[in-house]
């Protein structure tokens, strides 16, 4: 097996990981979440990935029906944009191929170095604070997914330049 197999199924196992994180949380605290098809709050313009994601939305993105493709690399071409290019009517267009971070969006996190600072969409828990089971800790899914990227190679991609 070569260094980007691996790198590969780790980035699989990684995502499943941070999926089951996430309907975790959610089920743990099933109201104190907004998130929905269709909130794309968490969705800025500006954000970037590592090549092994980058490749896997390249690839996605080669696999969009042509309107829907040609809409995307419009929506990259916006000289200032408030949202990701990625977002079709409000949904992610490489849903099943969306990178970590996209993950992790609207969970509770804690950065590192934060020294316990937790940090949350302010669409979520509204009335109540996360349980420390539900709090994602970055540094976590960071350092695994950094090692991932020298396996694989390659620079980190905005997301707009792949959209493009």
């Amino acid at each position: 097996m070569t260094d980007s197999d691996a790198a590969g199924q780790a980035l699989v196992t990684l995502r499943r990981r941070v999926d089951a994180h996430f309907t975790a949380a959610v089920e743990r605290n099933p109201d104190a979440f907004a998130c929905r098809a269709g909130c794309a709050s968490c969705c800025r313009a500006g954000l970037s990935v590592f090549g092994i994601e980058a490749d896997r939305i390249r690839a996605a993105l080669a696999q969009l029906p042509s309107p829907t493709r040609l809409r995307v690399a419009e929506q990259a071409a916006v000289e200032t944009p408030t949202h990701c290019p990625l977002l079709v009517d409000g949904l992610c267009s490489i849903y099943t191929q969306r990178p970590i971070l996209c993950r992790s969006h609207g969970l509770a996190v804690r950065a590192p170095g934060a020294q316990g600072q937790v940090d949350w969409c302010e669409l979520n828990y509204t009335e109540t604070t996360p349980p420390a089971a539900s709090v994602l800790a970055l540094d976590a899914v960071n350092q695994p997914l950094a090692v991932m990227a020298q396996m694989w190679g390659g620079e980190r991609t905005a997301l707009a330049d792949l959209a493009r």
